[in-house]
Formats: structure tokens, C-alpha cells, sequence
């Protein structure tokens, strides 16, 4: 037992809360950083240092982090590679998948109309957004390889991609919570500021290219649950979240009791 805990801090330095955060920047699954965190927790206390767990989402636990716009934006500022950068964007801006963007072909984009066709892919449908000035002007500065427009072998190393700039960020402004963004946040967080901009739910599973209705559902509970953990009065989310009198108990299922 005492070696496989050992085992968890070998390669790591520093102060416990400098462990913790080259513990979250690691590739290890979900389960090993909780437990290697549990470790770095006990191993504090030990020497007279106690420290909080920070919160972290771990392999039981459903609830997905969206970073704020801010966030976002510091993100795509801070990326230096056009490519790496555009399929940032494409996510952003149409909240497609890694599937979904390593997938796609020049036949999908529209330069003149300034369009993007997401094509259909298991639980999602086919939508045409309409894309910025700034992710055409990108797209148009990629050499054309082939086909596809990204030509990566396998979606997974699209994450690979950003990882630099998650651990960069992080050092940069001290903030950990950019350790939490996977290239599939920026999926979250396009649907969600979408519901935020229009308050409509019909709209936003368009958007989101959702078979169901409940995963659409999933992303206007997270955005409820964010204004009311930011201070917004309780009247004011069901305001400014559209509801109907007969819709208001849902906004009492779906908040923190907190």
C-alpha cells in the first residue's frame, strides 16, 4: 500500500500545491490523478502543511466544466500555429467535435457564403453554420493536402495539439482551471453560449446538431446552475432564461441547493 502511494509522487516536485497542479497537467486518467491527489492531500498533512482537495472531475462524476469567454478568448490568443488555431475556432464557432473536424473536406466549406457544413456523425445531425471573417480568413491561409482539411490521422491528437497551451496558460496566469479544457470544452461551450445568446432551446439543439432533446436539456441546466452559483436573484434567472409561468418548477429541479 505505502509503495503504490509512493509510486504516485514519484517525478514530482516542489510544494504540495506545485504537485497538485503537475498532477491535473498530466495524461493519466481520471481515476489515477484522483488517487494520486488523495496522496499529494495525505502527504501535506503529513508534514504540516494541510491543504484543500481541489475540486476535480473524475471518472464518476457527470458534471462538465465550461470555461467562461474570457477564458476562451485568452485561449485562442494565445495559439500560435493557423492550423491548430482554426480547428480551435471550427469548435468555437460550431461546437463540432474532434470526429467531426478531423472529417472535414473542402467540399464542406463555402469561402464565398462564408459557410461551414458539419457532416453527420453518430448522435449528431448534418448543420451548415454560417462562420466568421476570422475562421475563413484562417482556413484560407492552410495549404491544400488533400481532401480533408486538417489531415489529421486520428482525432485524438487533436488534443495532443492544445495540450502545450493549457500547461502554458496555467503558468502564465496561475489560473488551474485551464487544465480543465479539452478540445471537446470548446464543444460545451459553443452550445452553451449559444443558449445564452438566444434563450431558445429549440435553436440550440439545431445548433448543437442533437438527435434528443435531453442532451439539449443538459446544456440549459448547466447554464441555470452557472447564474444562480454567480449571484443572480433567482426571479432574474427564470427571466432571463425565457421561462414560461408553467415552465418555473424546472428551474427548481436542475439548481444547487446551495
Amino acid at each position: 500500500m505505502v509503495k503504490r502511494k509512493l509510486r504516485y509522487l514519484k517525478g514530482l516536485h516542489g510544494s504540495p500545491e506545485e504537485m497538485i497542479l503537475q498532477v491535473l497537467s498530466k495524461d493519466w486518467a481520471d481515476k489515477s490523478k484522483k488517487c494520486a491527489l488523495d496522496v499529494i492531500c495525505q502527504f501535506a498533512e503529513f508534514i504540516g502543511k494541510p491543504i484543500q482537495k481541489p475540486e476535480f472531475r473524475v471518472y464518476n462524476n457527470r458534471e462538465m466544466y465550461v470555461p467562461d469567454p474570457e477564458m476562451v478568448k485568452q485561449f485562442l490568443y494565445r495559439i500560435r500555429s493557423p492550423k491548430v488555431r482554426a480547428v480551435v475556432l471550427t469548435a468555437i464557432e460550431t461546437g463540432a467535435s474532434a470526429s467531426e473536424v478531423s472529417g472535414l473536406t473542402w467540399r464542406d466549406v463555402n469561402f464565398e457564403k462564408k459557410t461551414l457544413t458539419i457532416r453527420r456523425v453518430k448522435g449528431h445531425k448534418t448543420y451548415t453554420y454560417r462562420v466568421s471573417d476570422g475562421l475563413s480568413t484562417l482556413l484560407l491561409q492552410l495549404p491544400k493536402e488533400g481532401e480533408k482539411i486538417f489531415n489529421y490521422k486520428d482525432p485524438k491528437h487533436i488534443n495532443d495539439a492544445i495540450r502545450d497551451y493549457r500547461k502554458r496558460l496555467t503558468r502564465e496566469t496561475g489560473n488551474p482551471d485551464f487544465l480543465k479544457i479539452h478540445f471537446h470544452t470548446f464543444r460545451h461551450f459553443a452550445i452553451s453560449w449559444f443558449y445564452f445568446k438566444t434563450k431558445d432551446p429549440v435553436a440550440t439543439q439545431r445548433f448543437a446538431r442533437h438527435h434528443s432533446f435531453h442532451n439539449t436539456r443538459c446544456f440549459r441546466q448547466w447554464f441555470t446552475t452557472w447564474l444562480l452559483r454567480n449571484g443572480m436573484p433567482r426571479e432574474y434567472v427564470k427571466e432571463i432564461r425565457g421561462d414560461k409561468r408553467r415552465e418555473a418548477i424546472d428551474i427548481d429541479h436542475h439548481i444547487d441547493k446551495e
